[in-house]
């Protein structure tokens, strides 16, 4: 397939570069650098889609060759430094949640495109974001309380399932890498990645879209063709090919460079 007039969607973390939970930031490999500089060389178009907010992007993903980034599962996207979508969760619910998990002592983060600030429950987790120790701090630093979505790690997945008022109001995540996502319906990377569609200039000869994890999955639906990677947990693994997508080598294998490869988007 000819790469000209294409748009290709990567995730970051288990896609574009390897994570586990010793390792939260990864750098793409000199082989997969290169692969998609040379798609953009023979006119493709590529967009990082990623639950991160853009600020967390590490420089060694951001220096990739992106047209437009879809953040923050979708919740805001931007074109060519343009930003055609922001949307985030409401702010009553955000309350609610932050109490609730509060009162279940869940460390957390809570993320929107301007301000990221962690919950310590007594864990300090997250260092390198302002931090604070109760719901009545975190609205004080934003009144308006518009946040996109809340990340916990996994020893805390008990503790978040065992609450009625999470587990039914909210859209949970388990990326499988020892970290879990919170947001609500309609807040996606699928929704993002139409969002960004619909916001260029003429449909794309194509949409590819590459993901590991079930945050992937509402944009591996989204896109024309899904290319999910090896070290994907088994059940995205058989959503993508129940939707015909392809199956490629591992992040640790450059499987995103074997796609484009496999595509006939690169030599």
């Amino acid at each position: 397939m000819d790469a000209a007039g294409t748009v290709a969607f990567f995730d970051i973390d288990g896609t574009l570069v390897y994570r586990d939970e010793k390792n939260l930031n990864g750098a793409p490999t000199q082989r997969v650098r290169a692969a998609l500089e040379e798609y953009v060389a023979a006119g493709g178009s590529c967009v990082l889609c990623t639950g991160r907010p853009k600020g967390l992007v590490v420089p060694e993903v951001a220096s990739l060759p992106f047209s437009g980034y879809v953040t923050m599962d979708g919740a805001h996207v931007e074109l060519d430094g343009v930003v055609v979508r922001d949307v985030a969760m409401p702010a009553e619910l955000v309350r609610r949640a932050l109490e609730e998990m509060e009162r279940l002592d869940i460390s957390m983060i809570i993320e929107s495109a301007e301000l990221n600030v962690s919950l310590d429950r007594g864990e300090n987790w997250f260092p390198h974001v302002t931090t604070v120790t109760t719901a009545r701090e975190v609205e004080a630093l934003r009144p308006d309380l518009r946040f996109s979505k809340i990340v916990f790690h996994d020893h805390e997945l008990e503790k978040y399932l065992s609450s009625d008022f999470l587990r039914q109001t909210f859209v949970l995540y388990r990326l499988g890498d020892g970290m879990n996502e919170v947001t609500v319906e309609g807040i996606n990377k699928g929704a993002g990645l139409l969002a960004y569609v619909e916001a260029l200039p003429a449909r794309p000869a194509c949409t590819f879209a590459f993901g590991d994890s079930e945050n992937d999955l509402p944009m591996l639906e989204a896109a024309d063709v899904g290319v999910v990677m090896a070290n994907a947990r088994p059940h995205v693994i058989e959503r993508v090919r129940e939707l015909g997508g392809h199956v490629t080598a591992g992040v640790l294998d450059d499987g995103v460079a074997r796609a484009l490869e496999h595509f006939g988007l690169i030599r």
